[in-house]
């Protein structure tokens, strides 16, 4: 069920170190959870789980990685012992099914011939079924008619709920229903394994909510990014955007000891090319610097444009090694760029200042750290690399 808990996860991260993480479920179930990490986690991953403001714990391990969200990544975890303990809920007992009555999502629990065994006053709501109409039926007798963003049928291949009690892995997905009513509503579906006291399989529990108001969310405050945060020649984000991220990463960096690097990097002599080529070619050559950064940089690199020909690079987990083979790779890539002028090629070098964030930092002086090293370049010929 999807209920918030504030746990305490410990565990080794994968370089061997002991980490002990402040973070919140997002569902739980009778043998597991999911729930919100900033580290990358694998598979089999073990875990120590408390929950925060008992003396309730349990062990456990990590199933499945269930996506990326703002605040890290959702990863499913389960448990080979029962943990209703750990929730304070008996999963059985007639107060979870008054929970489940009153959820505003929509769930329901097939049995291993995925037919449906309960069904909620939630999903009678946004699929337009009641209880009397669903129980009995198998989710795949053309009832839900779940397909995917291209009209594509889930139902035969591709159902979240097959899926799970075949590998025992929880899923989310996007997907759309058939209302009763005929028309099609867009879905966020959660899958999760129902299991005995055993440990074994035998069932599976689907939540589903109605996305339609999260899509439209999630459009507009897009669109408000794009305006108030990207850098409207290069589309990179702004200064103001990757000041708030340095500002997030410093945090995470003193609360979970996860590693940040900071790159700036300056085009040089970017003066000389606007007055022998003109702004036309100069701009263009801006646009050519930040799609080379971004393309010889991890996905999960954040470039921006600090200003001018100035781009400012935040880069979690790197230590000085990574941000040095990153920053000198960078570099060779933009000696290796040009812009057509019409009669030649027009290239340019950079000069880059690389830096690993500590406790004792504030994003001002992370920042004036990198630049400072960034300008030692500059002043030593450009077209290299300075790390402190």
């Amino acid at each position: 069920m999807s209920i918030s808990f504030p746990v305490e996860v410990a565990g080794i991260d994968l370089a061997g170190r002991r980490f002990r993480e402040r973070t919140s479920t997002k569902t739980v179930s009778r043998f597991g959870c999911s729930v919100i990490m900033s580290r990358v986690l694998q598979p089999d991953h073990r875990l120590h789980i408390r929950r925060i403001g008992t003396n309730e714990m349990a062990d456990a391990r990590v199933v499945a990685s269930m996506g990326a969200l703002p605040n890290g990544r959702l990863y499913g975890v389960g448990s080979p012992r029962s943990c209703e303990g750990l929730w304070g809920i008996r999963f059985s007992s007639s107060i979870y099914g008054k929970v489940l009555e009153t959820m505003h999502d929509g769930v329901y629990f097939v049995d291993r011939d995925r037919k449906i065994t309960y069904w909620n006053d939630g999903a009678q709501r946004l699929s337009g079924y009641s209880a009397e109409q669903a129980i009995g039926k198998s989710c795949f007798d053309n009832f839900l008619g779940h397909v995917d963003e291209i009209g594509r049928p889930l139902c035969a291949k591709g159902c979240p709920l097959s899926e799970v009690m075949n590998d025992g892995q929880p899923r989310e997905k996007e997907m759309y229903l058939r209302h009763a009513e005929g028309h099609r509503v867009p879905i966020n579906v959660r899958a999760f394994p129902v299991r005995n006291k055993d440990g074994s399989i035998v069932g599976a529990v689907e939540v589903f909510s109605d996305s339609t108001t999260r899509r439209k969310v999630e459009k507009t405050v897009s669109d408000l990014e794009q305006m108030a945060f990207r850098d409207a020649l290069t589309g990179l984000p702004n200064r103001r955007y990757i000041e708030l991220k340095v500002e997030q990463g410093l945090e995470e960096h003193r609360r979970f000891s996860r590693l940040y690097g900071l790159l700036m990097f300056d085009v040089d002599r970017f003066k000389r090319v606007n007055d022998t080529h003109g702004h036309d070619v100069g701009d263009a050559l801006l646009k050519t610097v930040a799609k080379t950064l971004v393309h010889g940089l991890r996905p999960l690199d954040i470039v921006g444009r600090w200003g001018g020909e100035e781009f400012l690079v935040l880069m979690p987990d790197a230590g000085a090694i990574d941000l040095g083979d990153l920053a000198e790779r960078c570099r060779v890539l933009i000696a290796e760029s040009s812009v057509d002028n019409g009669s030649s090629r027009v290239s340019v070098t950079a000069s880059i200042g690389a830096t690993v964030m500590s406790h004792s930092d504030s994003v001002a002086s992370a920042i004036r750290r990198v630049d400072e090293l960034m300008y030692q370049s500059k002043h030593s010929g450009g077209d290299r690399t300075t790390a402190g």
